[in-house]
């Protein structure tokens, strides 16, 4: 499953890299993405037997701004998505990404997680869950470059996921609690 996450964000480099004419080819975005420096954001902590891991973010020098999940910094197994580093947040005030492990029901997932930066027009960053109740996440201020965001890791209790309650969408929330974006996190578990 490792092995597919970094596919994975290799196929979404892809797609993304079809945008933009500086790439000719996916192995051109997977030379780009080896070649620059992850800085670390956020953290997801050890739970559940599962090990910590870090939630970071890259600029190339080819013009992409990526969000990646993985243990460090120089690990070769990582997921996560890309934007262009003109828009980081791809016009949005979220850019979250989902990757897990095992499923395909939600009592089957050995290990979830949700990574994500968020504009500063949020103050407050949820996961909904498929039951109708929701997680807060704990943010974490991050510059990047001349630009400022909120940076967060969430890892899904295992308690939750053995219940078949999982994570159906991350919200951003603005200084007065309401909602200002909502994006969808694909999961059907």
């Amino acid at each position: 499953m490792l092995g597919g996450m970094a596919l994975a964000l290799l196929l979404a480099g892809g797609v993304i890299a079809a945008q933009f004419q500086a790439f000719a080819t996916p192995e051109s975005v997977d030379s780009a993405l080896r070649n620059s420096k992850m800085v670390r954001v956020a953290d997801i902590a050890s739970a559940d037997g599962a090990a910590a891991r870090g939630v970071f973010v890259q600029k190339t020098a080819t013009g992409l701004f990526c969000l990646t999940d993985a243990q460090s910094a120089g690990a070769v197994s990582r997921g996560g998505g890309c934007n262009s580093a003109a828009d980081p947040l791809g016009g949005k005030t979220l850019f979250i990404s989902f990757a897990y492990e095992g499923g395909p029901a939600a009592a089957d997932v050995n290990d979830a997680r949700l990574i994500g930066l968020a504009s500063l027009e949020a103050s407050a960053v949820e996961v909904v869950m498929n039951d109708g109740t929701r997680r807060s996440v704990r943010l974490r201020d991050a510059r990047i470059g001349d630009e400022s965001y909120h940076a967060f890791g969430y890892r899904v209790r295992k308690a939750d996921l053995r219940r078949g309650i999982s994570p159906t969408a991350v919200i951003a929330l603005d200084d007065a609690g309401q909602e200002v974006e909502r994006q969808a996190t694909g999961f059907a578990g």
